[in-house]
């Protein structure tokens, strides 16, 4: 909550310490790391991606490449006063990626019904990207 909802950035590393010790632990597939896109406001508000800082330090301790990968396309109500099916409904569409080839590793701070997962991994899949592993510091 705090890197997030109250913007440290310094909180972003303790997260990202602990999502890699994750992975070294369970193992990953992918070799490119990128992230969910804040909201544009959300990020002028805070003056940082939140997600863009755990993939930062998740990259930097696994050791592999990171990459902007996705954009948003327009406007989007926000998530937490949407519903489950409301919420997969609402990010129809949303995430445009970047042409990639490989296996990805998508990056988030939070994945309560994998919506918002599940449309970028669609948009990376379908710009190239052989498979999509998703890592969260937390799930709802």
């Amino acid at each position: 909550m705090g890197l997030k909802l109250r913007g440290r950035r310094g909180y972003g590393a303790v997260l990202a310490e602990g999502m890699a010790r994750v992975v070294q632990r369970e193992g990953l597939g992918g070799s490119l790391v990128t992230w969910v896109p804040g909201q544009r406001q959300d990020v002028l508000d805070r003056g940082f991606d939140h997600a863009a800082v755990l993939a930062r330090g998740v990259a930097a301790r696994l050791g592999l490449p990171r990459r902007s990968l996705l954009v948003r396309t327009g406007f989007r109500e926000d998530q937490a006063a949407l519903g489950r099916s409301e919420r997969f409904s609402n990010l129809e569409g949303a995430f445009r990626a970047r042409p990639v080839s490989g296996a990805v590793v998508l990056v988030d701070d939070l994945v309560t019904t994998g919506a918002t997962a599940g449309a970028c991994a669609r948009a990376l899949l379908g710009a190239g990207a052989t498979s999509v592993e998703v890592l969260a510091a937390c799930r709802a």
